[in-house]
């Protein structure tokens, strides 16, 4: 767990700013419903193992005031490592992961931490000439408001080129930032924090 200070928080609210909004995309899971459990790499029910890097990613959902937004429902969905989503309208000819299910529901804690454990997804084309860096889309339902964002990757070379990251308010503010693991765990930890207007 990645911990967080008060003194942190004070520190870091004067220069707190709203997650700039990302639109819902193509590939929402209609249809489907989010596995509640936050492994996505071995899923209850699936025989096997997600193929493709383990990753963590935690942050906490906070309000502009820096105060926590506490046991508020998190859906994220991404594509698999291939960079191919599990939807019937993506064009992608890239595999299938079976063992892979690209979309889970999750709640903040009292703390406003959530957290889930899954694969690195992999770029996709999105036309002719573009082509998505890895990216992870995360919709929050606040109890004041709704947020859709995007959560991108450091130091991808696709983020300098990306429409949609670069069209933001605020491009840094959807890049996740790499962070220690506090119990050793051996694969990548990224802290995404997240911010509402008001909670």
């Amino acid at each position: 767990m990645v911990s967080t200070t008060e003194t942190d928080g004070m520190h870091a609210s004067e220069n707190r700013h709203r997650t700039p909004d990302q639109i819902l995309g193509p590939y929402f899971p209609m249809g489907h419903t989010p596995v509640t459990q936050a492994d996505l790499t071995c899923v209850n029910g699936v025989d096997g193992f997600a193929q493709g890097e383990i990753i963590e990613v935690t942050g906490r959902i906070l309000n502009l005031a820096g105060e926590p937004v506490r046991s508020v429902p998190v859906t994220i969905w991404q594509a698999n490592t291939f960079g191919r989503y599990d939807h019937g309208n993506d064009p992608n000819p890239a595999p299938l992961d079976p063992n892979f299910v690209g979309c889970v529901g999750v709640q903040s804690d009292e703390d406003g931490i959530y957290r889930i454990k899954t694969v690195k997804p992999g770029a996709y084309p999105a036309g002719p000439d573009w082509v998505r860096p890895p990216h992870i889309h995360i919709e929050v339902h606040g109890r004041f408001e709704r947020l859709i964002t995007q959560m991108y990757f450091p130091d991808e070379p696709l983020n300098a080129s990306d429409r949609l990251l670069n069209t933001a308010l605020r491009p840094d503010l959807l890049i996740a930032k790499p962070v220690s693991s506090e119990d050793g765990c051996g694969h990548r930890v990224l802290n995404f924090d997240i911010v509402l207007s008001r909670g």
